[in-house]
């Protein structure tokens, strides 16, 4: 599974002392992220306005220890408040980071330890706590893995994940990450063979486009937040992407490494088709591209041997113009706004509050780029009185300058102001509406639309029913009874939380539950519309449905005869027999409720029952003792004057033999079966015959004498 990857082309460790750097004249702002350590480097960066930028940090002298640094600046970067995401660094690793207003931020994460799976978490106090914010469901399954989290508004964002029984794991929210729901797979084209995404290789434009790169080769791209996706083919599968961004819904450039080496692509179709720049710029940076908001620019950062710059291209990745620093390793950059970028780099190797961030102060970014329109509205407005309102959230791009004109169909719609960027709209009617958004400045103009449905709304009420006493590990059934209009989306939860599931959401209306461990769960429905929200809940006490296992078995039986037990399990649906030692034991029935065993050897054995049904597995285990206890005629000759003593024997065992012309074999025999002593003799040459057991180990032993027409054995106990 993949790791975290700074770069693909550099080895990011710190470098040069801060006497040794020179930056270029656009680049002569120094800032400190107030990271206590010395050498960070910068390892992601958000500028989210001209006033609000966030970063994470990481050793520059180790890059593979695990941190979760982080910074935050309200003030253009004059000061830094710095912290930990975590207060360990033993469970998750930093994906991404994405900045959302000064207080608001989220990071993903994977697991450490199994590389693999993921969470996200949020901060809304400017970083003071960060929360978990996974639903519970998402990225468990042990092939997930979490790379990227992305907001394309405050309320509206994704989570992009490896890819899960050949589908891509994508979830989405639409409440500010209150609640997620997965995108079906029917909606994203399916990954090729052993494909998956990239931590960190990301681009969001406005306020519904994003693209991320595989390993492969290709490029996911959505038009619509995230509902739907598309993807096309960035060089050859070979090519793994390594960074990608967009000026424009557009226009953008991609990196990719073929074999250690780097490639470059455009588009100039939103990355339906992509082009392959070549050769690859000399003033390009390797480690890092970002695209200036409000100008056709982009700029690549670089650092290690032989590529510490930073440049730009205003041509769409075609040529690149260095901003003549030296000595100075540039590891990542953005931009707010056409005026306002950081770089980061790494803060002093001796002094930690000096360095690690430059601040762009050159000549403001222009040039033209064609217009398009993009804005949300919600899809529904509740009339509840004798008019309502809403104001668009306006993403539309482009250079020069844009000009607005909104209409809307069916007619009955008024704009405060047509003409403005987000006007005021105001319905008076129940109706389906298409709202209408022209853009147009000296390159050409572009329009976009929105359906929005107005109606008479009811707050949503919410209830439900659900199974009173469950099984562990048994899926049973809800009955969502909520109302309201329009109709309510739905959240699921459950405390405790741990080993619930619901299926195949926690946003489903009526979702299937699978509880693990039988005890006392709390289910929470929250209902939610236009109109506001309502919850409702239930106690759901989970029996412990787990099979009781029992049977009976004689304590002792001799070889070759049947012995069947006799079982008395409640609750099961299949049973498993086995028996330790299993060589000489013969099943005489197939697998039933008992089973019935015929044993060749003597010995002790140890009888296991298995049971199982749909909440789990117990078992049961009984021991047996085999004899060889039948002789071969029923003849009373060696029973009646065969005498053996002492028993229990120390270090001799005495063995008197019938007085008789009969010619004897005496054998002793272990409990698993080795002959231990064997002998033959006759009354003329023996009649009390002594066997030595000073070297026997002590246990159970099967004494055996037998003569043609007459068999007799034994039980000897040596201590």
């Amino acid at each position: 599974m993949k790791k975290q990857i700074l770069t693909i082309f550099a080895a990011l460790t710190v470098g040069s002392v801060m006497a040794q750097q020179n930056p270029s004249p656009s680049w002569t702002i120094s800032q400190n992220a107030a990271f206590t350590n010395t050498s960070v480097g910068i390892k992601f960066m958000d500028a989210v306005d001209n006033n609000v930028m966030w970063v994470t940090g990481y050793n520059g002298f180790a890059p593979s220890e695990n941190h979760n640094w982080f910074s935050r600046t309200i003030n253009g970067g004059t000061t830094f408040t710095a912290g930990n995401i975590l207060p360990d660094t033993n469970t998750w690793v930093l994906a991404n980071l994405e900045g959302v207003d000064a207080n608001t931020a989220w990071v993903s994460m994977y697991n450490k330890a199994s590389q693999a799976q993921g969470t996200i978490f949020r901060t809304i106090n400017g970083g003071a706590t960060w929360s978990n914010m996974n639903n519970g469901n998402m990225y468990t399954n042990a092939a997930a893995f979490t790379n990227v989290v992305c907001f394309f508004t405050p309320s509206i964002g994704i989570v992009m994940g490896d890819p899960v029984n050949a589908e891509y794991e994508i979830w989405r929210t639409t409440n500010g990450g209150a609640s997620w729901a997965q995108i079906a797979g029917a909606n994203i084209p399916n990954p090729l063979a052993g494909e998956f995404g990239i931590v960190n290789v990301y681009c969001k434009q406005g306020n519904s486009n994003m693209w991320f790169g595989t390993n492969l080769g290709r490029m996911y791209y959505t038009n619509d937040g995230g509902i739907t996706w598309n993807v096309s083919t960035v060089g050859t599968t070979s090519s793994f992407i390594t960074d990608v961004a967009f000026n424009s819904p557009l226009n953008g450039v991609a990196y990719a490494n073929n074999g250690g080496l780097l490639e470059m692509f455009n588009t100039t179709n939103g990355g339906v088709s992509w082009t392959q720049i070549t050769p690859v710029p000399a003033n390009v940076g390797v480690n890092d591209i970002c695209a200036v908001p409000g100008s056709n620019a982009f700029i690549s950062a670089g650092a290690g041997t032989g590529n510490q710059l930073i440049s730009y291209s205003t041509n769409n990745g075609l040529t690149w113009t260095d901003f003549g620093s030296t000595g100075i390793q540039y590891l990542v950059a953005d931009f707010a706004d056409n005026t306002t970028g950081w770089s980061g780099s790494f803060s002093d190797n001796a002094i930690p509050s000096l360095g690690g961030i430059w601040k762009y102060n050159g000549a403001a970014f222009s040039g033209t780029i064609s217009p398009t329109s993009a804005f949300t509205i919600p899809s529904d407005l509740c009339l509840s009185a004798a008019s309502a309102t809403v104001m668009p959230v306006n993403s539309s791009s482009g250079s020069p300058v844009l000009t607005y004109s909104w209409s809307a169909v069916p007619a009955g719609v008024a704009f405060a102001t047509s003409t403005s960027s987000a006007p005021v709209i105001t319905f008076t009617a129940n109706n389906t509406y298409t709202i209408v958004c022209v853009v147009t400045n000296s390159v050409g103009s572009n329009s976009s639309s929105q359906v929005i449905t107005v109606q008479a709304c009811n707050s949503p009420t919410a209830a439900f029913t659900v199974a009173s006493n469950p099984c562990n590990n048994v899926t049973f059934t809800t009955s969502n009874t909520s109302t309201g209009a329009p109709a309510p989306i739905y959240s699921w939860s459950s405390n405790p939380s741990v080993g619930v599931n619901f299926l195949p959401s926690p946003n489903a209306t009526n979702p299937s539950v699978n509880i693990t461990t039988p005890g006392s769960y709390t289910l929470t429905l929250i209902a939610t519309n236009a109109s506001g929200t309502a919850q409702a809940t239930q106690v759901v006490t989970v029996a412990n449905c787990n099979p009781v296992v029992g049977f009976s078995v004689p304590s002792v039986a001799c070889t070759g005869a049947a012995v069947t037990t006799s079982n008395s399990t409640t609750g099961a649906t299949t049973f498993t027999w086995s028996t330790v030692p299993n060589t000489g034991v013969f099943q005489i029935n197939a697998p039933l409720n008992n089973k019935t065993y015929n044993f060749t050897n003597p010995g002790n054995y140890t009888i296991t029952l298995k049971a199982s049904n749909a909440s789990g597995t117990a078992q049961a285990v009984q021991t047996i003792s085999v004899d060889a206890c039948v002789g071969i005629f029923e003849n009373n000759t060696l029973a009646a004057d065969l005498t053996v003593f002492p028993n229990p024997a120390h270090e001799v065992l005495n063995v008197v033999l019938p007085n008789s012309s009969e010619t004897y074999n005496i054998s002793l025999v272990n409990v698993l079966g080795s002959v231990v002593f064997e002998e033959t003799t006759s009354k003329g040459t023996k009649e009390n015959y002594s066997i030595n057991l000073a070297n026997k180990a002590k246990g159970v032993y099967f004494l055996t004498v037998e003569s043609k027409n007459e068999k007799l054995t034994k039980k000897i106990i040596v201590e």
